[in-house]
């Protein structure tokens, strides 16, 4: 398996602002039961690993909360746009790939996966997380569902969209990244014999709506990134009629909802 290959889905500079500008940050509700899992520890005891960090928005929301973060993450260009947004001496970025940190073992309190996971060879990642990963400490896993809910006519354009996306990446007829079902998580997590404690939990939180982020959220998508890194045109896509439809309705509600599953696992 070419791990390289699900790296190169998040690379270009104009797509990774992209990302960087339009992509959520984590409902804090999330870190808060993490740390209570731990029976609320002091921050100066806590050290944070976030694999898959991105452009460090699921990073930098940690700070507040432990006394060292590290954020890996396998694609240069996301961990450029991290460090140069980095304003934090407790925040630490390296590039690097989940299931080869380079951290040492029992470095860490808390692991997290912030819509990466499934990016990530499980058997492999999770052997690396209880490698890293201090006694009783926790591994938090999450994913947000696309596209946010909003009315159903901006949601179902969406779907329209990535419709097209996943027949036109099936026709391409070639390996472009190895992705893992999300559905399958809790399951790995499991089987992995790692935890004493594992539960699925699920947070949401809501943020203004505004056209340009709704489609700025679907260009964000790395599914349809691939395409364009092929050559196809937006047109083709699909996307140049999504940002019609979306420009064309009149309905706009007032907040765009995000919903998370969470997976918690307690050493």
């Amino acid at each position: 398996m070419d791990q390289q290959l699900n790296a190169a889905r998040f690379t270009g500079e104009q797509y990774v602002h992209l990302y960087d500008q339009f992509r959520p940050s984590p409902p804090i509700e999330i870190i808060s039961q993490g740390l209570s899992y731990l029976n609320s520890p002091k921050p100066e005891t806590v050290r944070v690993a976030d694999l898959g960090c991105g452009t460090g928005i699921s990073t930098r929301i940690w700070e507040g909360y432990a006394v060292a973060i590290y954020g890996i993450e396998p694609s240069e260009a996301m961990i450029s746009i991290a460090q140069k947004n980095n304003r934090s001496g407790k925040i630490t970025y390296r590039t690097g790939f989940a299931n080869d940190t380079g951290l040492p073992a029992g470095s860490v309190e808390i692991v997290a996966c912030s819509q990466s996971f499934h990016w990530m060879e499980p058997v492999s990642t999770l052997q690396e997380i209880g490698r890293i990963l201090a006694d009783k400490g926790i591994l938090v896993i999450y994913d947000v569902t696309w596209p946010p809910s909003v009315n159903y006519q901006y949601e179902v354009a969406y779907r329209k969209l990535f419709q097209k996306v996943e027949e036109m990446t099936l026709a391409l007829n070639e390996v472009i990244a190895h992705k893992w079902d999300k559905d399958q998580h809790l399951e790995q997590v499991k089987k992995s014999g790692l935890f004493r404690f594992v539960k699925a939990a699920y947070f949401h939180k809501s943020e203004t709506f505004h056209k340009e982020k709704f489609i700025g959220l679907a260009l964000s998508q790395g599914g349809l990134e691939a395409l364009l890194k092929r050559g196809f045109s937006e047109e083709v896509i699909g996307v140049t009629a999504f940002q019609q439809e979306v420009a064309a309705i009149q309905d706009s509600p007032a907040n765009m909802n995000f919903h998370y599953k969470v997976i918690y696992g307690i050493r």
